[in-house]
């Protein structure tokens, strides 16, 4: 190990002159891709980088994986990163009115908000130092019209990225200033009063070329909106009103110069609870959340010695604070506060190169240092009482290895490792291994992972001796996983794919409730997961793009003989786009998921939803527009949560519709 720390390094002091000098980039610079305008045959061509840390066809990624491309995401009218990957086989999402979870395969631990992916924005990891948690709706930084394509990669991918990344990895990269076009306006309105104007620009400054964005928004949220569970006189008849509001702001930039690229997002996000994890006032607008989510990163990759270099560095910061108002016995309120502020830098440093016989080799190393991870809860009012006030940094530092190799004309073999370590965290390995086969048309991969999830320092170290005790001693969690994906190529036209696979997943944590009626994370027995899916894609007739898919899943906790809340075991979508002339395109996007279970116990309905979208193409020099539906049906239905025990499942929006316009300023 000191061995490869020590190569590492010098090859890292080795590049530092030529970071400083005038050196031409690496290669020749990259004509950028339309995505919209390419064949069947070349979507399936398209590339992705996250599962292997350089891009490669689908068929080579060692892994199963959809990609979403910006031409997706106009025509199918994706608002949100959670709607986008709501389309996708396998994955669903859940709402509690305060954020959005994404499940794939079976799970969606619920309180997990999303610890158990790795969602990350141009290999950035977006996960805060303090929750672990992930945002899919519109708590989430970067605008959907700014994402030049959605890498969905199935499966583990601890041995390239570590901790977080268990069911699967959500890679977002964003549009170049090359690929953003002129200058642009957009503004949107629709249901519960929704209002949102973004600005885009792009252009150079030198040699620079730098990429710009400023979004605000402002939804009323739903009005009245009922919730059964407080259905007396006492609580309105259960009607809270004004109570789901929402309103941000979200700030990105991105400058390309030589070999570097320097991505900044800033954003705030702030909720109305209409119902909170606790008793709090209901129908009173106090209750309500802050987050904020800021980072920098630059990343620099240059040819040296045969090989590619890639070195990126960066800094993020996360706030929330949570104001959460409880009555008092004397008709009084209580007013808490609850905060958590974390700051951390980090490094990561790769070198790709070709040492024959051995294959593609990638070696590198990955450091992250906490400067702050600050834990708060206190009362304000009506006596000032500090309850929670901890800040406990870790440091982590890890090994990465991995190894391509050409077995054959046929065959292929990926073998990957990695080595994390932290200060208050286990050490652990984590291996993955991917055999495929490829012939004309088919290809099959055998895979198999190994990953983890440390516990967040909000498990280990929150305990306010009122609800919660910490558990400084809760283990990581670790999951096998095994997968066999079948990929086969109908002629020119269409696409065909079958996966098959199953998990275990060890030492999960569950919140516990101790016979003081206080909640721990404990590390518990395991959960066991088995699953087929099924899709086809592509384009039967010149006029016709579609997507069906099929999963049937089965999680289980076996140990507690239980089945899993919010685990449908039948996830189905399918959807298709059709232009109408050449100006316009017409889509939809349905969905079907089978019973899931709330927390007490309930069986919640089986949910049907349609979504349809109408985009404009060049409908005039400089105008746009895009109108959409959705849950078009007006399906009454609602998603299980893990709130207060009063309320476990929180009814979701009826129909509703969103109007955008689009203003090219400067376009041919």
């Amino acid at each position: 190990m000191n061995r490869l720390t020590a190569a590492l390094g010098a090859a890292l002091l080795m590049t530092m002159p030529c970071w400083a000098g005038d050196d031409p980039p690496a290669g020749p610079p990259q004509a950028a891709q339309d995505l919209g305008a390419l064949s069947l045959e070349q979507l399936m061509n398209i590339q992705v980088q996250g599962a292997a840390l350089h891009p490669q066809s689908l068929e080579d990624a060692p892994a199963s994986v959809t990609i979403i491309t910006a031409e997706d995401i106009r025509k199918y009218g994706y608002r949100t990163l959670g709607e986008a990957l709501a389309s996708v086989r396998g994955f669903f999402v859940t709402n509690d009115r305060t954020y959005e979870t994404l499940g794939v395969r079976g799970f969606n631990l619920l309180g997990d908000y999303g610890s158990h992916l790795l969602v990350m924005v141009n290999g950035h990891n977006m996960a805060d130092n303090i929750f672990g948690q992930n945002f899919f709706g519109n708590d989430f930084p970067i605008e959907m019209n700014l994402i030049k394509q959605i890498e969905i990669i199935r499966g583990p991918a601890s041995a390239l990225y570590g901790s977080n990344a268990v069911f699967a990895t959500i890679n977002v990269i964003t549009k170049s200033p090359d690929e953003a076009g002129p200058l642009t306006v957009t503004a949107d309105t629709g249901s519960f009063g929704e209002k949102k104007g973004q600005i885009t620009t792009a252009g150079s400054l030198g040699s620079a070329e730098i990429l710009f964005s400023g979004t605000v928004y402002n939804n009323t949220g739903e009005s009245p909106l009922f919730i059964p569970q407080y259905n007396t006189p006492q609580t309105n008849n259960g009607n809270a009103i004004d109570m789901n509001g929402e309103k941000g702001y979200r700030f990105f930039a991105t400058l390309d110069w030589r070999n570097w690229t320097v991505t900044a997002a800033f954003a705030g996000h702030d909720q109305i609870q209409p119902v909170s994890w606790g008793a709090t006032i209901f129908n009173d607008r106090g209750t309500q959340n802050y987050d904020k989510l800021n980072f920098v990163d630059a990343a620099y990759e240059r040819l040296i010695a045969g090989g590619t270099l890639r070195w990126r560095t960066y800094y993020d910061s996360y706030s929330y604070v949570g104001r959460f108002e409880y009555p008092l016995s004397d008709g009084g309120i209580e007013d808490n506060r609850e905060g958590a502020v974390g700051d951390w830098v980090g490094s990561q440093l790769t070198y790709r190169f070709r040492p024959s016989p051995a294959g593609d080799l990638t070696v590198g190393m990955e450091g992250k240092v906490d400067m702050r991870n600050l834990q708060t809860d206190a009362d304000v009012s009506p006596v000032p009482i500090q309850y929670v006030s901890t800040s406990n940094p870790d440091r982590s530092f890890a090994l990465i290895f991995q190894d391509e190799k050409k077995l054959s004309d046929r065959w292929k073999l990926d073998l990957g490792l990695r080595f994390d370590t932290s200060a208050y965290h286990d050490k652990f390995v984590s291996p993955r291994a991917a055999l495929i086969y490829q012939r004309s048309d088919w290809t099959v991969k055998f895979l198999y992972g190994r990953s983890f999830r440390d516990p967040s320092a909000f498990q280990l170290f929150y305990g306010d001796g009122l609800s919660a005790v910490a558990n400084p001693n809760a283990r990581p969690e670790w999951a096998d996983t095994v997968e066999v994906d079948v990929e086969r190529k109908l002629g020119k036209r269409m696409n065909l794919l079958a996966s098959a696979y199953g998990y275990k997943l060890h030492d999960y944590l569950l919140s516990v409730y101790l016979p003081d009626g206080l909640i721990q994370y404990q590390n518990t027995p395991r959960i066991q997961a088995e699953g087929v899916e099924f899709e086809i894609n592509g384009r039967p007739t010149n006029w016709l793009e579609t997507t069906a898919s099929f999963a049937a899943q089965r999680t289980r906790d076996y140990d507690a003989d239980g089945i899993l809340e919010d685990s449908p075991d039948y996830v189905a979508k399918l959807r298709f786009a059709v232009p109408l002339g050449r100006r316009f395109d017409l889509s939809s996007s349905m969905q079907y998921e089978s019973t899931r279970l709330a927390l007490a116990g309930l069986s919640l309905k089986p949910v049907y939803l349609g979504d349809f979208t109408l985009t404009s193409k060049h409908l005039l020099p400089n105008l746009d527009f895009r109108v959409g539906l959705r849950n078009a049906f007006n399906l009454k239905y609602s998603d299980p949560v893990a709130l207060n025990p009063m309320v476990d499942s929180m009814p979701q929006p009826g129909r509703t519709f969103f109007v955008e316009l689009i203003t090219h300023i400067g376009r041919k």
